[in-house]
Formats: structure tokens, sequence, C-alpha cells
């Protein structure tokens, strides 16, 4: 038996001592993986948030390649001159001016002249009947 023994370079095991160097191999394992683990979670989080700002910028693009496609239309860049109140040459300009405020505020005083005088509330008509002057 000794030279079995002999054969071996330490000391014999028991069963306990194997089950705690495998829990602490298991253990520096998974404590080897937190880290790797932890940085997949936010590359995830981070792919997430670009790729929602990807579809947010496309969505700009398309709206403004759509106002480009606008812009070089004539007839809508006739539309917005005419908004700033540009003329073509050789045309009569015509500016359609609303009432003046002059012709409102006549409107408004003769309508206040023509206001009948106010009756008398309910202790003048009472005095007025007794006869007390």
């Amino acid at each position: 038996m000794k030279a079995m023994t002999a054969g071996r370079l330490g000391p014999r095991l028991g069963i306990g001592s194997r089950i705690v160097i495998v829990v602490l191999v298991v253990g520096l394992f998974a404590a080897l993986a937190i880290e790797p683990t932890r940085q997949l979670l936010e590359q995830r989080e981070r792919l997430a948030a670009m790729s929602n700002d990807l579809h947010q910028v496309e969505r700009s693009n398309e709206r403004l390649e759509a106002r480009i496609d606008r812009l070089k239309d004539p007839d809508f860049l006739e539309q917005r001159a005419r908004a700033l109140g540009l003329v073509r040459s050789g045309e009569t300009t015509y500016i359609v001016m609303p009432p003046s405020n002059t012709r409102k505020k006549a409107q408004r005083r003769k309508a206040a002249k023509v206001q009948p005088p106010p009756e008398p509330g309910l202790l003048e008509s009472f005095l007025q009947f007794v006869g007390v002057p």
C-alpha cells in the first residue's frame, strides 16, 4: 500500500474537502462571469437606446426629404411667395384693408347716446308714489 500512496503527490482529501474545492472553483467561475454579464446587459440597453434614436433620425430625415420635395415644386414656391406679398412682374397688386377703427368708435358713441335714461329704483318709485319730492 505504501507503493500506491507513494505515487500520490499530496495527502488524500476527504469528501467534505472535495465539496469545498468544487464550490470554490464554481464560485470563482461565477465571480469571473459577473463582469462580462453586466457589460453585456449594459450594451443591450445602449443598443436599444441607439436603435430608438436611429428610428427618430430616420423619421426626421423622411420629413425633411418630403419638405425638400415640396420646396422643389414651383406651385408651392409661388404660393409661399404670394403669402409673403410678392407678385409676378406685370401683375396688379390689390390690398384689401379691414374697416378702420375710427368708424367702429363712431358707431359705439352713437349707440351710447341713444340709451334711454335709467329707470328709478324701488325706493324712488315708492317715494314718488307717496308724494315725497
